[in-house]
């Protein structure tokens, strides 16, 4: 073989190795549902119920409680159940009382590392900047799901799991959250929620849900395309029933179109 030939059969071995490394490869494509929940509290608050979305296609669950909360609590906090409201499905969080009692803490730094260790009250000094007093309390879940690949993550209203069915809520285009990308495209929308309990005046209760579905691949490296459905709420002071908070959809992150499988 002459070096010329051989020199050819290199270059084309090495283009075919690069061509099969940049092609998607079929054993890595996966797709997921990730569904997350938050409650903050900054005071304590008693006879709670608390109603929030959970991913839902044609106004069915797509989860079960177990899956979101394992045995029917949210760390120790709230019961947990899956209901059925006229808003939707709803995972319903109940308890007779949730304390806040505040946590002091102080920065130590021992070389070139530095930790947090927990204090009594009594030695907490607020005039000190490595003394940290807490007074909010959270509470949350996650769940991850698994799903046929690929799930529609361009147009996934109606096609995919989201927070609210389509006739639940009117979603409206609006602009994308920074970091956006031209092919997105956001909507808003009015959210209800469900918040009865007491509490002083002054407590406030903030919290977020979100629903994430996503495609992956590895094609020369990691890559993939994704949706988001969220909402989130501040309130202070007692709350008596259904409020209506803020919404967000947004679709059509990442790359397409996703490989066939």
């Amino acid at each position: 073989m002459t070096h010329r030939a051989t020199t050819l059969l290199v270059v084309c071995l090495a283009l075919t190795a690069g061509c099969s490394f940049l092609a998607p490869n079929p054993d890595s494509y996966s797709s997921h549902h990730y569904y997350s929940l938050g409650v903050d509290l900054n005071g304590n608050v008693s006879d709670v119920t608390i109603r929030l979305p959970v991913a839902q296609q044609g106004g069915d669950t797509t989860y079960n409680v177990t899956t979101l909360t394992g045995n029917g609590t949210v760390e120790g906090v709230f019961d947990a159940e899956l209901i059925d409201t006229d808003r939707g499905p709803m995972l319903e969080l109940t308890a007779d009382e949730v304390r806040v009692e505040p946590r002091y803490y102080r920065f130590v730094v021992e070389g070139d590392m530095g930790r947090r260790e927990r204090i009594p009250a009594s030695e907490y000094d607020p005039t000190n900047p490595d003394h940290q007093k807490i007074d909010r309390r959270g509470v949350g879940l996650s769940a991850d799901q698994r799903a046929d690949y690929p799930i529609e993550t361009q147009a996934p209203l109606g096609a995919s799991p989201t927070l609210y069915a389509d006739d639940a809520v009117t979603r409206e285009l609006a602009d994308c959250e920074l970091p956006a990308q031209e092919s997105m495209v956001c909507f808003a929308y009015d959210a209800p929620v469900y918040l009865s309990y007491e509490s002083d005046a002054d407590v406030s209760v903030a919290g977020s849900v979100l629903l994430e579905g996503t495609n992956e691949w590895f094609e020369g490296g990691w890559s993939g395309n994704s949706y988001v459905d969220r909402i989130d709420f501040n309130v202070t002071g007692p709350q008596d029933g259904w409020v209506t908070v803020d919404g967000a959809t947004e679709t059509s992150r990442g790359r397409y179109p996703s490989p066939e499988a």
